[in-house]
């Protein structure tokens, strides 16, 4: 009975041979050749040439080639450095080592990174020294230092899982949650089924934080729009309502003040306006129920408004149409409105006015 693993890597191989077939990387000279290889192996191995589950041979050979390069490449002084290590360095370099561990139990930080250090000094390559300098480090707020210690351990040996810890405390210590996290994410996936709990905790504080600020940044950016969402409130609120204009800006009144008549006729909104109302009744009533133009018949003297009424006069003088009398929910009485001798005389400007217009634009479309 064939091993499982051998069975495996049979797949594989039929699989890189077939997919090289397919994907016409050999000559078609040679695919019966490469058809028959693949019922030897498959007969050879006890595999059913058809099963399609076996390992990509080719993206796993590009993996582990990977791998060896970086590997080679981020060691090639650590062997050096084992070769000219004595044995009886490393014996007072590991004594230094417990040393150190008693300062920290102390929690004489100062002493433990000294002792440490003396051990690296000895053992430039021992991952152990430098993790632990990178703890002392860590506990006397000297983080940055941790940092560099923790990241020449990983890059000494990349499944020392513990200098993952050592990273991921001093970079949510500095503030960087983010690189903490994925430093803790690092160890427990080394770790695989038996997880610490100090990289468990490590990873889910880290997680907390990460989630936070992203849920502040978000409510930072939310209330900076904000301002801007007001703005635009303030000025729909300016405008009156149906999307008429703001009649206060318009007819030049200030607050309280009497619109200004030459400058309602020279005013192109204005004109415009008028014309609509005098070609469409109902356009009016539309208008009369502005609070606007409620208020702006109030300084008319025309009432309007609550309360306003024929009793609403008693003060103000009789030529300003003190008399007249508000119509129901506040509404100027329409007759009135007519019979006003103000309003009388603004019509009459304004039809000047009109006419003129009229005939300026008539003696322009004439040139």
């Amino acid at each position: 009975m064939l091993p499982t693993e051998s069975k495996d890597i049979a797949l594989a191989i039929i699989g890189f041979l077939r997919k090289s077939v397919e994907n016409k990387e050999v000559s078609e000279d040679y695919a019966e050749s490469m058809d028959v290889a693949i019922d030897c192996i498959a007969d050879a191995f006890e595999v059913d040439a058809s099963d399609k589950s076996g390992v990509d041979l080719a993206s796993a050979f590009k993996s582990f080639k990977t791998s060896a390069t970086a590997s080679t490449a981020a060691t090639p002084a650590a062997v050096d450095d084992v070769d000219t290590v004595s044995d009886a360095d490393k014996k007072l370099a590991d004594s230094l080592k417990v040393e150190g561990n008693k300062a920290m139990a102390a929690k004489d930080y100062s002493l433990a990174i000294q002792k440490y250090t003396e051990a690296i000094e000895l053992d430039g390559t021992n991952v152990v020294f430098l993790s632990n300098r990178a703890a002392a480090y860590s506990s006397s707020s000297q983080h940055e230092k941790a940092v560099e210690d923790a990241e020449k351990a990983i890059q000494l040996n990349p499944l020392f899982a513990k200098a993952y810890s050592r990273l991921g405390l001093a970079k949510y210590a500095l503030g960087d949650a983010k690189s903490a996290m994925e430093a803790y994410k690092s160890g427990l996936d080394i770790e695989g089924e038996k997880k610490s709990d100090a990289m468990a905790k490590g990873y889910e504080t880290a997680k907390r934080r990460v989630e936070e600020d992203l849920e502040r940044s978000m409510e930072l950016t939310s209330a900076t729009r904000s301002p801007d969402a007001s703005a635009s409130a303030g000025a729909g609120a300016g405008a009156g309502a149906g999307g008429l204009p703001d009649f206060a800006s318009l007819l030049g009144g200030g607050a309280g003040g009497m619109p200004d008549l030459g400058a309602m006729l020279n005013n192109p909104q204005v004109m415009q306006m008028a014309q609509e109302m005098m070609s469409n009744p109902s356009a009016l009533l539309n208008l009369m129920s502005n609070p606007a133009v409620q208020q702006m018949a109030q300084n008319f003297g025309l009432g309007g408004g609550a309360g306003a009424g024929a009793g609403a006069g008693a003060g103000a003088g009789a030529g300003a149409g003190a008399g007249t009398s508000a119509g129901a929910g506040g509404m100027p009485d329409m007759a009135d409105l007519m019979n006003n001798p103000m309003l009388q005389n603004m019509a009459n400007q304004f039809m000047r006015g009109n006419n003129n217009n009229n005939n300026n634009n008539n003696n322009n479309e004439e040139s």
